[in-house]
Parts: structure tokens; sequence; C-alpha cells
């Protein structure tokens, strides 16, 4: 028996999830390690539950749900994403990387399969970073990129450190974050941008990742009285901020077409009406397709925060908390899932990934590719975000059919 992904269940499934943490307009809210992302993790177990997988959870918090297979010696294909969203997620972004994974493994179920080789299904640890910093951390600390004791130590917003947050919701596991041994690495994706549905392609194979480069910077002035104080003595951090911005924008305007940046994160202090801001916190990032290019943008960044420190008598701190890529992902299994989209006659495209993914801390372990599908109007971390039932079933089946291959 041919096994078939179900379109409905896994439609259904994505759709289930998206109930947990709903915004009004109608979007997902689920940060890592809230209540509402325990909810969607547990409804996750419960439906891996009659598959028979054996759950094992490491100390960072990660999912890894396994199928043995009929060989006790082979190693594993491993496959997932993430269930976090960003505060104003949609439906889709990571969380269809984990249904889609869940859906090979019902298909197999169902059809009677096993295969040769084992298969893991893993759902990562604070893959958005916007509940805690970095992003990527799960899979950050299980590739050794970021130690397990930094990771606890980090806080939100509210002061509640990540070990408080695997306490409080009970998904701290007993083992040591490490590399398991895998094959290979698979994780589908929607694309998040405009390409695939104005080049009505079917499967994005994403060949490799931009380089980014993270900072964030405290910017320090003077407190002091909006109405006392005259213009020309204040040392006024969040207007530097707004310099520094508006630089950042400039920087990605002038690294156009591969070029990205963004100021995406501020938090002000005291944030009082009758007080000159003296402290400002800003998150910001560079990017391109090429790595050089990505330096030579943080090089002008940094040339614009001394000139503006300077002219403003400011102190500016820059902290380069992260950086991921430029990840160039196996071509062999690239060539897998390009062959298996041809033969079920689906369109398929080269790309590059803009955005961060675990795969990109995967790649440098094992074997690792990533495959696209369509986002519609390319809107992404919006409530709006949609890919059709006809775009993600075709995306799982790929998956289905490559993990088929590479598992025996």
């Amino acid at each position: 028996m041919t096994p078939t992904i179900g379109a409905d269940r896994l439609w259904q499934s994505i759709m289930d999830l998206a109930a947990i943490g709903p915004t009004a307009e109608g979007g997902s809210c689920r940060m890592a390690l809230t209540p509402e992302d325990t909810e969607a993790r547990a409804l996750f177990l419960r439906w891996c539950e009659p598959l028979g997988l054996h759950l094992e959870r490491d100390a960072i918090g990660n999912m890894f749900l396994r199928r043995e297979g009929t060989d006790p010696n082979a190693a594993a294909v491993a496959f997932g994403s993430h269930l976090d969203t960003v505060p104003t997620g949609g439906r889709f972004d990571g969380i269809f990387g984990v249904m889609a994974g869940l859906e090979v493994i019902r298909a197999l179920d169902a059809a009677g399969i096993r295969t040769r080789a084992p298969l893991e299904l893993v759902n990562w640890t604070n893959e958005e970073g916007s509940r805690f910093r970095p992003a990527m951390m799960g899979s950050r600390v299980h590739a050794g990129e970021l130690t397990l004791e930094t990771a606890l130590a980090t806080t939100d917003d509210n002061g509640v450190s990540v070990a408080q947050a695997l306490r409080d919701s009970g998904q701290a596991g007993g083992l040591t974050p490490s590399p398991r041994g895998w094959a290979c690495w698979l994780e589908a994706h929607i694309e998040q941008g405009p390409v695939m549905e104005a080049t009505n392609t079917d499967i994005g194979i994403v060949t490799g990742t931009m380089h980014a480069r993270y900072f964030q910077l405290t910017i320090t002035g003077e407190p002091s009285h909006v109405g006392p104080t005259t213009m020309d003595r204040r040392r006024d951090s969040l207007a530097a901020t707004a310099e520094i911005i508006l630089e950042v924008e400039r920087i990605a305007l002038a690294s156009e077409p591969g070029g990205r940046a963004s100021a995406s994160w501020i938090e002000n202090f005291p944030n009082a009406r009758g007080n000159v801001p003296n402290v400002t916190r800003l998150h910001c990032d560079v990017r391109h397709d090429h790595a050089a290019t990505a330096i030579a943008m943080e090089a002008s960044l940094r040339a614009a925060l001394d000139e503006i420190a300077t002219r403003r008598r400011v102190k500016i701190d820059v902290d380069p908390y992260a950086t991921f890529g430029p990840i160039a992902f196996d071509q062999t299994l690239g060539n897998v899932l390009r062959r298996q989209a041809e033969s079920r006659q689906l369109t398929t495209r080269d790309m590059t990934a803009a955005a961060g993914h675990d795969s990109v801390l995967i790649a440098p372990l094992c074997p690792s590719a990533m495959l696209f599908v369509p986002s519609v109007g390319g809107i992404t971390h919006n409530p709006a975000e949609y890919s059709t039932k006809a775009q993600v079933a075709a995306g799982a089946q790929v998956l289905l059919d490559a993990v088929l291959q590479l598992a025996g």
C-alpha cells in the first residue's frame, strides 16, 4: 500500500493547534514555554500516543518522538520544526513542519509500513526568540553553539528565566542536549515570502540561507525634566535611538536587492511623560545573501552609531549576541526532495531562506535540507498568514516520499 498524506487530517491538525492561543485578529500567540505553548505541546503528544512513539525531552525542552525501524543499528532520519509563535503569529509558521512530520508517521502507520531506519519527529524550543533571545535557542543548545547554562539563565522582559519557565511548564527533560547521530535532517516550512506564489511554484528547494547578524543596543543618556531642560542640554536616549532606527533602514536600502535590516524591539526608561529618556534598548539585525556584505553592513551600522553617540553625547553599547548562516544545505538531500516533487508533477524552484530556521543549526551536524510551500500574498508573522490545504498537503507528501526513500 502506497502511503498517502491525509490532506483533511493534516489541515484539521493545523487548525486545532491554531485554536490554542488565539488572537482577536484570527492568528495565534504561543510564545515559548508559556501556558499556550505548553497546551500545544500536550495536544501534540496526545496525537502521538496512538502511534506508539517514544518521547524524550532534553534539558532545554526540545521534544524527540521516535518511531523505531527494523534495523536497530541504523541512524535515524529526523524531521520537524517548532510549535512556538511570535506574538502576532499566524497559523502555519513552524507549526506546518511539525504537523507535516506527524502526518508522515500517521500515513506510514495507516499503510502498515515500517521503515528500515528509525524516524524522529522533533519540536524545537523557542525557535522564534520572541520571548527569550536568541532565536533558535533549543537547536542552538542542541548543536553546542549556546551553552545550556547560558540559555537557562536568559530572562524574558518580565525577568522570568528559561530555567523557571521550563520548571513552570514541566517541559524540562532529563537528557543532556547534544547531537543524536541522525543520518539526515529534513524541515518543511512555509516560504514566508512572495516568490513561490509569483512564479507559480509548488515546492521550494532551499539551497541555503542568508547571513544574519543580531545586535542589542543600549543607548544611555542623562535623566532630566522635559520642562526646565533646554534642548541644547538634553542627552536624550530615545531621540538618539530614533536616528539609529532610520540608519538601520538606510543601510538595508543601500544593500538591496540582497540586503535586509530591521529594528524590531525597543525598551525605553523611565518611559515617563515628564522625563527626558535616559536609557533605551533596541534590537536590530542586518542580513544579506553574501556574508561579506552583511559584515560590511555591520561596519556601516557601527560607524553610524559612533557618529550619533558623539554628536548627541550619549553612550551606545553594542551586544552582538547572535549570528546565523550562511549555510549551504546538502545538495544530495535537496535533489532527493526535487526528484520526489517532480515525480508528483509538482513544479520546483531553488531558493535561499531569508529567515532563520532550526535547520541552520542542524546542518553542520548531519546532512540537512529544507522544503518550502507557498505563502499566500507572501504574508507571515501576521494573523493573515495563509497557505492552502492543497499546498500544505503537497509539501507533506514530498516530505513523506523523501523520508521513505531515505529511511528505506
